[in-house]
């Protein structure tokens, strides 16, 4: 794979290309995409040629870049996680009818909670989680279950790291952290009051696969002065996780690599 002047690889730049785009950039200029992948412009342009011929990036109406269906196709191959969120997909479907606001799934990936399946509602409080975005797992109901669940090491290296505040209410000192982490281990579940948005309500409970082992989160954020009772979402949450891991077991399916 032929490097630039740089020394980085057309790998390196095509991935920096699509990591340009998330949640909250989910439409681009070409300038806007250059900058945001560190590319000279002129090396920008060839890449987005070569990629829209492939259907990797695609132009909208106003002439604005996205990504392309062809990446929508190759995602859905052979990914563990969409596999996931499809077996999950009808048990998430009776938790948000019942709770009518926010539903989601998570997996840890590094220091964040990758999104990989939210159902909403029009009426349901605002939250910044979206499908295929990220939030900081100290931050989130999900990622604290994660991180609960995870191996020791994992758990302490993540402490060790940067702990930013999303708000006001979001727990940043790693003693305090290690005690809801030891808690949710204990009872196997997290609830947070408004560490990521004010006003909503985070409560999480484990995924587990066929062998026991947490492969990922399952969620509900619900407006926190209006919604149905925390222990009747958390029996929701618990049947849904277990009918996730019975219909993992039934296909043969473990842990999300």
């Amino acid at each position: 794979m032929a490097n630039s002047q740089s020394g980085d690889s057309m790998i390196d730049r095509l991935v920096r290309v699509l990591g340009a785009f998330d949640p909250d950039h989910q439409s681009l200029s070409t300038e806007e995409l250059s900058d945001r992948a560190a590319l000279p412009k002129s090396t920008a342009y060839r890449l987005i040629n070569d990629m829209m011929r492939h259907n990797l990036l695609q132009r909208d109406p106003n002439g604005r870049l996205r990504i392309g269906v062809g990446m929508w196709e190759l995602s859905n191959r052979a990914s563990d996680a969409v596999d996931l969120a499809t077996v999950a997909r009808p048990h998430m479907m009776a938790v948000h009818d019942f709770v009518g606001e926010n539903t989601q799934l998570g997996i840890l990936r590094e220091r964040e909670v990758l999104i990989i399946e939210r159902m909403s509602k029009p009426t349901a409080v605002i939250h910044r989680s979206k499908t295929a975005g990220r939030l900081p797992a100290h931050a989130s109901s999900c990622g604290l279950v994660l991180l609960a669940h995870a191996p020791k090491h994992v758990r302490e290296a993540y402490l060790r790291g940067p702990l930013a505040a999303i708000t006001e209410k979001t727990t940043t000192d790693q003693a305090v952290l290690r005690k809801m982490l030891a808690t949710i281990r204990t009872y196997h579940f997290a609830e947070l009051v408004g560490h990521i948005d004010d006003g909503t309500t985070g409560i999480a409970v484990p995924v587990f696969d066929g062998n026991g082992l947490t492969i990922a989160g399952l969620g509900v954020v619900v407006d926190s002065e209006h919604h149905v009772g925390g222990p009747a979402i958390m029996q929701a949450l618990r049947t849904a996780s277990a009918g996730i891991t019975k219909d993992l077991e039934a296909q043969g399916k473990s842990v999300v690599d």
